[in-house]
């Protein structure tokens, strides 16, 4: 009996060291690899489709000296995401560093604060504060941050985004305001673009080679020189990104015929849009064209007070709408009933789909893109799903930098598990009863039949 029990103890104590043993070996080589499961629902702790398309892209080597406490939650959150990147690419070198151990170099890039970033990149510098003061971990956008800074210092070729100005088009200076478009300047120059004004009625040339005009929303008319200084610039193979609101623009819809795409004389109405937080002008827009710009795009985008757009059959030009509205909306040409508060869907009114957004291409020089609304990209509904991504893909595209096309950085989003008492009674049987049970009862039945052996 004796012997029988020492001899089950001794493989009891043997699987026990072998169990141990393999999960020290496998913890090790877990240690060692760079994969890694990242179960959260956006990717959380997985740099986005645009970070890894930067670094690819990346071919000279960027220092990242990152200055933080030897110990702390904001130190590490930090090496996490670092060592995301730094296993895509070779080009990175990172140091993580205690200030107050080297001050000289805390005080050679005027390091003031725990929690700052210097990314150098030649004799170019950019310091970031990614420490967060709340949280005491790293601020939310520190991808964004750091991604954004990367491909600042990394461009050989600096383009400028500019604003045409002086017809009462939205204030890119006012991140106020909701019609403002600050925010969306903002995001221009997180992009790596340069951000102008150019006052055309002033006769400001309009610029030449690594450049992007923009018209968002005039309210004035061109006058015939401003019009041909516009065509010329596009007839130059111009690349430029037109946001014209309903009832304006009419000379400037005169124009952009004649490279394949119709601005109608409308306003899409979109009742069911109200369901999905949207409003009867202000459709909800799920539905994307495969494109460059929209490839792998999921996101539902918001395009208040908006016309509708039609591609053109022109010779030498390829368009293409990319966005439309759902089934139920309808483009609406009654203006007097509508200055009054009713619009109502007729015989006559186009239904949608209508499109939103088209693009238009001569070859591989020229692009346009033209969007029937401007308020999407205003300061209130800038940051709507996925509103910025589409906007800022589409710059990309217009400008020749298809390699940024993609998802921006993710913030965290609360997560919400919803069950019905069926589900917590099923729960409760099988967590709290059953499984208890069945690990009670083979106990019993092991020590029952051990003794009498």
């Amino acid at each position: 009996m004796k012997n029988r029990r020492l001899i089950y103890g001794t493989n009891a104590l043997i699987s026990i060291i072998a169990t141990i043993g393999i999960l020290i070996i496998l913890n090790f080589l877990a240690s060692k690899s760079d994969f890694r499961f990242d179960l959260t629902d956006t990717k959380l702790f997985t740099v986005s489709d645009n970070t890894v398309e930067v670094l690819n892209e990346l071919d000279s080597p960027i220092e990242i000296i990152a200055f933080f406490k030897d110990t702390g939650t904001d130190r590490s959150e930090f090496q996490d995401l670092i060592k995301d990147y730094s296993r895509r690419s070779n080009n990175l070198k990172v140091r993580v560093i205690n200030p107050d151990k080297e001050p000289g170099l805390a005080k050679h890039y005027e390091i003031k604060e725990y929690g700052s970033v210097v990314l150098a990149y030649g004799d170019e510098t950019i310091k970031l504060r990614l420490g967060d003061p709340i949280s005491g971990g790293i601020i939310n956008s520190s991808e964004e941050e750091i991604t954004n800074a990367i491909l600042k210092l990394s461009r050989s070729i600096n383009k400028t985004v500019y604003f045409i100005t002086g017809h009462g088009e939205r204030d890119i200076g006012d991140d106020v305001e909701p019609e403002g478009l600050g925010v969306l300047k903002n995001a221009l120059i997180d992009e790596g673009y340069n951000v102008r004004e150019i006052l055309l009625p002033k006769g400001q040339a309009l610029p030449g080679e690594n450049s992007v005009i923009v018209l968002a929303a005039p309210k004035q008319a061109f006058t015939l020189k401003e019009i041909g200084d516009i065509k010329g610039y596009l007839g130059r193979g111009g690349k430029a990104v037109f946001m014209i609101e309903p009832r304006s623009g009419t000379e400037i819809a005169s124009v952009l015929k004649s490279y394949g795409i119709m601005l109608s004389e409308d306003i899409i109405v979109d009742p069911s849009s109200k369901l999905e937080g949207g409003g009867d002008i202000a459709p909800i827009v799920g539905e994307y064209t495969p494109h460059e710009i929209t490839d792998d795009f999921r996101y539902a985008t918001i395009f208040p007070y908006s016309r509708s757009i039609y591609a053109l059959d022109v010779d030498g030009m390829t368009s293409v709408v990319l966005a439309h509205t759902g089934q139920y909306s309808w483009s609406e040409t009654d203006f007097d009933n509508f200055d009054q508060g009713v619009a109502q869907q007729e015989e006559t009114d186009k239904a949608g789909p209508l499109g939103v957004l088209a693009v238009s291409e001569n070859g591989s020089r020229g692009r346009i893109a033209v969007f029937g609304s401007v308020d999407f990209v205003s300061n209130i509904f800038f940051d709507f799903s996925g509103n910025r991504d589409l906007f800022l893909n589409t710059v990309n595209w217009v400008s020749g930098d298809e390699n940024l096309i993609s998802i921006r950085p993710k913030s965290a989003e609360q997560g919400k598990l919803t069950i019905t008492n069926k589900q917590t009674n099923v729960i409760f049987f099988f967590t709290v009863i059953l499984i208890p049970a069945v690990v009670l009862f083979s106990g019993v039945a092991i020590w029952w039949k051990r003794r009498k052996m």
